[in-house]
């Protein structure tokens, strides 16, 4: 049995999260990809209101600004709530897109480039667009090919730079945390509400 859903906005978001999470918590965990960003927040409304399992959204925030994200992460929050008031589940927003993660280690995007170094705005463009940043390094392949070979190649060196990352850091705690609770949750009882942001 799964201890704990995590929902991303598409089967891509799946693919990165499953490379960068705790490999331990891969058979607790049930992904569940949406059909884009409302989809996702829909299943995650569902899931809590019928299934007593904790619940972690990985949404983009498409920005870095922090009052939009804040904003974004408080219309969650409600939304979640709303449909069930007593399930745990927390929110992680990737600001401004999950492909982020993939650009932490920057001797991997070397690596990947075939190139020594990368200017000053390459850097600032890949921090505010990294899904274009990637493919404009491969951009004879479409987004689906280009992520499996990326993915591919990524060392446990490398993984382990992204796990750093606050959101994935947060997201192994969060659904550590959860599982382990649920080993020992009596049938029928549920947990407390945990929200996050990144």
């Amino acid at each position: 049995m799964k201890q704990a859903y995590l929902i991303t906005e598409g089967v891509s978001d799946q693919e990165i999260l499953k490379t960068v999470i705790t490999p331990h918590l891969l058979s607790r965990v049930d992904f569940v990809a949406g059909a884009g960003r409302y989809s996702a927040q829909s299943l995650a409304r569902s899931i809590l209101a019928t299934e007593q399992v904790p619940v972690a959204l990985v949404l983009d925030a498409d920005t870095v600004v922090a009052t939009a994200v804040r904003e974004q992460f408080d219309l969650l929050k409600t939304s979640l709530h709303q449909a069930s008031p007593g399930g745990q589940f927390e929110i992680f927003l990737a600001e401004p897109e999950i492909e982020v993660l993939l650009i932490q280690d920057w001797d991997f995007i070397k690596h990947l480039a075939g190139r020594d170094e990368f200017s000053p705005l390459e850097v600032e463009f890949a921090q505010l667009h990294p899904k274009k940043f990637l493919l404009s390094l491969l951009e004879h392949e479409p987004y689906p090919v280009v992520l499996r070979n990326l993915l591919k190649q990524i060392s446990p060196k490398t993984v382990e730079i992204i796990q750093k990352h606050p959101l994935v850091n947060g997201l192994n705690t969060f659904l550590l945390s959860t599982i382990t609770q649920s080993a020992y949750r009596p049938i029928g009882q549920m947990a407390g509400v945990h929200l996050h942001t990144m």
